[in-house]
Formats: structure tokens, C-alpha cells, sequence
């Protein structure tokens, strides 16, 4: 797990000396493509995912579109083209993964060499290096932000069918753009979160409502899921863990100086929203841990640009950005270390 730690150690070395000599964009988009080599050639024994990617190029044409989405097919058939192996897939899905994050973060944040490291020490982890659709669609996401506050619902149209194509549980962030930009009720969000903790910890699962509302190939996989969880293959969510409690902390945090950071940033209001709403929903489908973790991962992926706002907020600054980043670290050895998200890179 050293390789990690000396990724995030020169990720910071390079952004700062971006920053004093003045060519922070030229460092920023150095780091980039670092992190597309890493995701793009990491050894098979890297984590479990990987194999399983193997597994779908080889039997790719026993796979229904049920499974995988269509993309998958299309860039399988580009890797055996041209790179006439597998490794094509990887490639190309760091590009895109790690690329239109790039984008996004530049368009979405002045601080974006933050949220880059911030970036790094989760959803890279998470994402370009595991879980690679969602990472793509993720990037989509992050890229959309922009059409929702402008109200521009044809470009917003353009990346739902873009990012469901890439992954199906994409279709969950469609609601997103009915959401008001301006201004946030925050009783009845930190409310509802409240109020959903304390049922589900009292036995009160929500996820009963897809044994009534039946949504297709959707509820096939949530059913999937089901057998899976009474199977032992995936584990439990324990929902009295701290990094729960801390997202929480952060999201009250930023609704109580929200008049503040509306100044600062136009998307402050919609990434508090949805960070909201990652919370809600990685409680309230606690039940199905595999349900809950991808949808919440997905919309928490505004968590990267949400967290080093606090560098509007206190003082000074430097010891701001310095909290941003350690809130990163401390998610990046729990992945490493308690949650066995990754092996050792070589």
C-alpha cells in the first residue's frame, strides 16, 4: 500500500510547486494523466474487480445488455481491435473516467488542485481503479452540474442518456434537476436524514417499496442483490460508524454557511443538495448494502468539490485547505486498510 501513499505525497509536491511558480493548470493537468497511466496499467492483482472485467471480455458475447451496459460492448470491441487483448478496456475507461473529472473540476471550483488531491485519496480509489463505469458515469455527473443551475434541460437530456449508457444507476440522478439552486430548506434535509437514521436503526427498511413498485430490469437487480446479501457475498453496512457521522457534520456544516458560500460559488446550493441526498439514500437502502454504496457513491462524488469550500468559510486558509485534505487521507487508509478496497499495486 506504500505506492499509494507516494502517489498522494507527489500529487501534493507537484500541485504546490504548480502553485508558487505559477503554472498550476500545466502541474494540475501533469497529475491528470499520472493518475490515467496508474488507473490504465495496474496488475491484475490490484483488487477483485479487475478480474471480473476479465471475466466480461471473455464472454462478452454471452453477456446481455440486462448485465452491462452497451457501452461496455462497444469499447470490449475497440480493446480487441486495436489493442487485441483486454487492456484496451482499462485504457480507455481511465481516460474517460479520470479525463472528464479533469474537466469538472475546472469548470466547477477554483480550487481545484484540492479537490484534485481530494479526488485521488477517494473516488479514485474507488472509481478509476475499481469500479470503472460508475467512475465514467461519475465524471458525467460532475460535467452536468453546469446545465442543471443554467436550466438547460437539452444538455442535461444529452448527459443522462450518456451517462446511463455507461451505467444504469445513473438513471437515480435524473430528479437532480428539478432541484432549486438557489436556496435550501435546511431543516427538512437535515431533517429527513435524521429522521430516516433513526427509523432504519429501528428496523424500518424502505427497501420494501420495490416489492411493490416493479421497475423492470431494476428491480431484477435489486432482487439480485437480495439473494446475494442472504448468500453471504456482500457484507453489511454498519451505520453507527464514524465516517457517517462526520459526512453529516460537513454537510450541517455548509447549510448553516450556505448564504456564505452562494457568494463564493453558484453550484454551492446544488452540491449541498446532493450531498444530501447521498447521505439519505445510503441510509435508507441500508438493507441492500450494494444498492445503497452505488448510488450514494455516486451522487457523494460532489463531496470532492464540496469539502474544500470550507477554505471560504474559516481561517486562515492554508489551515483550511490543510483539513480538506486530511478529511482525504482518512478516507484514503480507510480504503486501503479497513475496507480492503485495494491490494498492492505491482
Amino acid at each position: 500500500m506504500w505506492f499509494y501513499s507516494v502517489i498522494l505525497f507527489l500529487l501534493i509536491a507537484v500541485l504546490s510547486a504548480g502553485y508558487f511558480f505559477k503554472v498550476q493548470k500545466e502541474s494540475y493537468w501533469t497529475c491528470i494523466v499520472m493518475l490515467m497511466v496508474i488507473a490504465a496499467f495496474r496488475s491484475e492483482a490490484s483488487n477483485e474487480d479487475y478480474h471480473f472485467y476479465l471475466e466480461y471480455y471473455d464472454d462478452i458475447s454471452r453477456i446481455p445488455f440486462t448485465f452491462l451496459e452497451p457501452t461496455y460492448f462497444v469499447i470490449a470491441k475497440i480493446s480487441s481491435f486495436v489493442f487485441h487483448g483486454p487492456i484496451g478496456v482499462f485504457i480507455i475507461y481511465s481516460i474517460l473516467g479520470t479525463g472528464l473529472k479533469g474537466v469538472a473540476f475546472l469548470r466547477l471550483t477554483k480550487y481545484y488542485s484540492i479537490t484534485l488531491i481530494l479526488y485521488f485519496c477517494s473516488f479514485f480509489l474507488l472509481h478509476e481503479m475499481t469500479q470503472i463505469r460508475v467512475g465514467v458515469a461519475s465524471g458525467l455527473l460532475l460535467l452536468s452540474l453546469p446545465s442543471i443551475v443554467d436550466r438547460k434541460w437539452k444538455h442535461f437530456l444529452g448527459y443522462m442518456v450518456v451517462g446511463i449508457l455507461f451505467h444504469y444507476s445513473f438513471i437515480i440522478f435524473s430528479f437532480c434537476y428539478f432541484l432549486d439552486t438557489k436556496k435550501i430548506n435546511a431543516p427538512l434535509y437535515l431533517g429527513v436524514i435524521v429522521g430516516t437514521y433513526v427509523a432504519v436503526l429501528a428496523g424500518l427498511n424502505l427497501t420494501v417499496i420495490f416489492e411493490f413498485i416493479k421497475l423492470g430490469f431494476i428491480s431484477a437487480k435489486i432482487e439480485t442483490y437480495k439473494l446475494l446479501l442472504e448468500q453471504g457475498i456482500f457484507g453489511s453496512i454498519l451505520l453507527l460508524n464514524p465516517l457517517l457521522l462526520l459526512r453529516f457534520l460537513i454537510l450541517s456544516f455548509m447549510i448553516w454557511n450556505n448564504d456564505i458560500l452562494m457568494e463564493k460559488n453558484r453550484y454551492s446550493i446544488l452540491l449541498m443538495k446532493i450531498y444530501a441526498f447521498s447521505i439519505f439514500f445510503f441510509i435508507a437502502f441500508a438493507d441492500l448494502p450494494v444498492l445503497a454504496g452505488r448510488i450514494s457513491q455516486l451522487l457523494g462524488i460532489v463531496e470532492i468539490i464540496l469539502v474544500p469550500f470550507v477554505v471560504y468559510i474559516l481561517n486562515p486558509k492554508y489551515l483550511a485547505a490543510a483539513l480538506a485534505i486530511i478529511f482525504g487521507m482518512l478516507i484514503m487508509y480507510k480504503q486501503l486498510y479497513y475496507s480492503d478496497l485495494l491490494h498492492s499495486y505491482f
